[in-house]
């Protein structure tokens, strides 16, 4: 993939659809379920991080970039207070809420 940014990049084009999708999840979730919002913050905080992470990979600035973004997601599931499977959904969908906010803010920059 470092080869060819464009396959890691074409994300980026998908990202508005994302939000929407993890943030509707989300909402419903919480109005269902419970609101934790202690896990959201860590979760849409550990997806940007991601995300950053893994635009610096796919820019050619080395492989440790990679190993770090993809390991991310299982630091957040080992050290976020999941109590309840309410805990992990609002994990799960803040992440990737996180994670598509980042490359839409990155799909907004002048510079690429």
């Amino acid at each position: 993939m470092k080869d060819q940014p464009h396959v890691g990049l074409s994300l980026v084009s998908k990202a508005p659809m994302g939000m929407l999708i993890t943030a509707l999840v989300a909402v419903i979730a919480n109005v269902l379920l419970e609101l934790n919002i202690i896990t959201l913050g860590y979760a849409v905080v550990g997806g940007v991080v991601s995300a950053v992470l893994l635009l610096a990979y796919w820019l050619g600035k080395g492989g440790l970039f990679f190993i770090l973004g993809v390991s991310l997601p299982l630091v957040l599931v080992l050290f976020t207070p999941l109590a309840s499977i309410t805990a992990l959904l609002n994990l799960v969908s803040g992440f990737f809420f996180g994670f598509c906010a980042a490359l839409f803010v990155y799909k907004l920059l002048p510079n690429k």
